[in-house]
C-alpha cells in the first residue's frame, strides 16, 4: 500500500488471509507487516473462529516468504507448511520466456536444449522429486554460465534467474510435496483462493478503486472493519470495542406485550 508519508517509506506491506473450515467456510484477516504480536493475534483469531486447536490438522500454504513462515511457526508448529504451486509455476514460465528469447536460428541446439531442461526440472518437482529438481536447476547454471556462451544474452540472464531461483527453493524444499498426488486427490496446491480476500479487503477498497495513501501505523482500524465487515462480525465487535453497545436480540425471548 502506498504510504501517507514518502519518508522513510513509499510503501508499506499488508499482509491477508483467509482460513476455511472443513466446509469450505472462509474467515478472512488482514494485518500490517510489522513484526510484533498484532500479526500473531489476527491469524490466531482466525484460526479460533475456525474452531482449530491444538490437536486440529492444519495446512498452511503460503508463497515461501520468510516472514509468513515464522509467523506460521509460532502460531501452528505442527501444521503442515506448502509452498504455493502457482509461484514456482510462474517462476518457471519466466525462465522458459527467456529460453524462448534466444535464436531459434543460429542457436537453435542450445534453445531447445535449455527448455528440455526446465521442462525436466519443473516436472520433477510437480512430481514430488525436490532434490533431483534443485540438482538439475544448478547442472543448468553452470552450463548457462559457462564461457562459450558468452554471446548468448539470453543464457546469461537466465543464468541469474536460476541462481534466485535455486535459493528461493532450497529455502522451502521442505515444503514441496508432491504436487501432482495432492492435486488428484483434490487437496489444494495453491494459495488462489486467497487472491479473492486480498481484493476484497485491500486492492479494491483501499488501492484500485480507492487510490489513496494510508499511514502505516492508523491503518489497522480500517483493516478491522473492513475484515469483520466480510466475516459478518461486525456487530459482535462493536459489541467487544464498545461495551454500552446494544445487546443481541435473544429470538427466543417472547416479544413485550405493548
Amino acid at each position: 500500500m502506498r504510504s501517507r508519508h514518502p519518508r522513510p517509506e513509499r510503501n508499506f506491506e499488508v499482509i491477508a488471509g483467509k482460513v476455511l473450515d472443513d466446509d469450505e467456510n472462509p474467515t478472512r484477516f488482514a494485518f500490517v507487516r510489522c513484526g510484533g504480536s498484532a500479526e500473531l493475534n489476527a491469524a490466531s483469531l482466525a484460526l479460533r473462529r475456525c474452531g482449530a486447536n491444538d490437536s486440529t490438522s492444519v495446512t498452511v500454504l503460503t508463497d515461501g516468504d520468510a516472514g509468513l513462515r515464522a509467523i506460521h511457526r509460532q502460531l501452528a508448529p505442527r501444521a503442515q507448511h506448502v509452498l504455493d504451486w502457482f509461484h514456482i509455476s510462474m517462476k518457471f514460465q519466466n525462465l522458459m520466456q527467456l529460453a524462448k528469447g534466444i535464436n531459434a536460428i543460429g542457436d537453435g541446439g542450445v534453445r531447445a536444449h535449455a527448455l528440455s531442461k526446465l521442462e525436466r526440472a519443473k516436472w520433477r518437482f510437480w512430481n514430488g522429486y525436490t532434490q533431483r529438481g534443485i540438482a538439475g536447476l544448478v547442472d543448468l547454471e553452470h552450463w548457462s554460465s559457462a564461457q562459450c556462451f558468452e554471446h548468448i544474452l539470453p543464457l546469461g540472464k537466465i543464468a541469474g534467474a536460476l541462481l534466485n531461483l535455486i535459493r528461493y527453493l532450497e529455502s522451502n524444499a521442505d515444503s514441496m510435496p508432491d504436487y501432482g498426488s495432492r492435486y488428484h486427490d483434490r487437496l489444494r496446491i495453491s494459495t488462489g483462493f486467497v487472491e479473492s480476500a486480498v481484493n476484497e479487503i485491500i486492492a479494491k477498497r483501499m488501492a484500485k478503486k480507492q487510490q489513496m495513501r494510508w499511514n502505516r501505523h492508523t491503518v489497522q482500524p480500517s483493516l478491522d472493519v473492513r475484515v469483520h465487515v466480510l466475516n459478518g462480525t461486525l456487530e459482535d465487535a462493536f459489541r467487544h470495542w464498545h461495551r454500552d453497545f446494544r445487546r443481541p436480540i435473544d429470538l427466543l425471548q417472547p416479544a413485550a406485550a405493548a
